[in-house]
């Protein structure tokens, strides 16, 4: 049976069909975020020297972008309540905001809330052009627009963060970097304000309210424990593969750049892999096959793990139907409480930030307390027993 058959159609109205301007300044919007969230990884041991701090200090902003993500809620119920191209707008101001200070900051204090700034944008920013996208497509072309807008995720990294880092190396500052990606915000900006269309679906007199009834159906709550849980074992296996390789293999930086790297074009192929079959295949039906591929090629990472040769396709495989189930997942989400589309988005990324929160607290101890191979049979049961929630979430659109 044709999972569409099983849907029914949402009780609110759809703003006009989505255009391919709009789907770009969306998906653009999102680039320079991508690359300030992305680009705090690499740049963690300039920053100890330019700022004077320690590795452990500088982490911090790490755990400010996961706790920001919790209160993407706001941008969801902001969304949902004043619009969502005022979201946007009010994000990627924020953002502007964030990376000015980041760029002037004379000290760790100062450039930590200029992070703290960016980590709100980003909450901000994403569940609010999430449900301008769903809002504006059919639930059956809904996987190829989140899949090509999912696509900024690793085009900020391949386009973003390597090219930025390069800058960083050349003039030995960081400075510049927060520069450029402030002129990148602001462009950004001005395009999201001027030529997209309101994102409010309701009367200018009438009152919007989330409907938190539809929130806290079955489908719904299963939906935010499933992706709290394929994230959270999405990354116990990402905190410890450089550790991991680093021992198993005496994999140096060069080695571990060049990993992650594999990791984007996995991550792109992943993403235009959802955008241009996600439909065809049936939303939940991909969900469900990425992730059960993903679980499989964990728990052949140990034994790829002996030798580079088997370890680069396995490897590749794996951030290849990671991101195709995770960009699947979100036109699934989006569907599940279609009057409250942008609220239920904004807490399907709550919980990938509880998730992930989870994860990071835990995966370092379990892999040295046991090693790669329960961590990787753990994760490998924790996306199986996620699977069992997609019995119960299902499309209401």
């Amino acid at each position: 049976m044709q999972e569409e058959a099983q849907s029914r159609v949402a009780p609110a109205s759809r703003d006009a069909d989505l255009t391919t301007t709009q789907l770009i300044i969306v998906t653009g919007g999102r680039l320079a975020l991508v690359a300030a969230f992305r680009i705090i990884y690499p740049l963690q041991p300039f920053l100890t020297g330019e700022l004077g701090i320690d590795l452990r200090t500088v982490s911090a902003l790490i755990t400010v972008q996961l706790a920001a993500s919790m209160l993407s809620p706001i941008g969801g119920a902001l969304a949902d309540t004043r619009g969502e191209r005022a979201t946007m707008s009010g994000g990627l101001a924020l953002f502007a905001s964030g990376t000015l200070l980041c760029a002037l900051s004379p000290s760790f204090l100062a450039f930590l809330i200029g992070y703290i700034l960016v980590g709100l944008a980003v909450a901000l920013y994403q569940p609010a052009a999430q449900a301008y996208l769903a809002a504006r497509t059919p639930y059956t072309r809904r996987g190829w627009a989140l899949g090509m807008f999912e696509t900024s995720w690793a085009l900020g990294a391949l386009l973003g963060v390597a090219p930025l880092m390069q800058v960083v190396q050349e003039t030995q500052q960081s400075a510049p970097v927060f520069w450029i990606l402030l002129v990148a915000g602001l462009a950004s900006l001005a395009l999201v304000h001027t030529l997209l269309p309101d994102g409010q679906r309701h009367a200018p007199n009438e009152t919007q309210r989330v409907e938190w009834r539809e929130l806290r159906t079955p489908g719904a709550l299963l939906a935010l424990l499933f992706m709290a849980l394929t994230l959270c074992a999405y990354d116990l296996i990402q905190i410890v593969q450089a550790p991991w390789l680093r021992e198993a293999l005496a994999a140096n930086e060069a080695q571990l750049g060049q990993l992650l790297a594999l990791a984007g074009i996995g991550e792109l192929v992943g993403s235009l892999g959802v955008a241009l079959l996600g439909d065809r295949l049936g939303i939940r039906r991909s969900t469900a096959a990425g992730f059960l591929l993903a679980a499989m090629c964990v728990t052949a990472l140990p034994f790829a793990g002996q030798a580079w040769t088997w370890l680069l396709p396995v490897y590749l495989l794996l951030y290849v139907s990671f991101e195709y189930a995770i960009v699947a997942s979100f036109p699934l989400v989006s569907a599940v409480a279609p009057a409250a589309r942008g609220t239920m988005l904004a807490l399907s990324s709550a919980a990938i930030g509880a998730g992930r929160v989870v994860a990071s607290l835990v995966a370092t101890s379990l892999w040295l307390t046991f090693g790669i191979g329960w961590t990787a049979t753990i994760t490998a049961a924790i996306l199986c027993m996620s699977l069992l929630c997609l019995l119960v979430v299902r499309p209401q659109e």
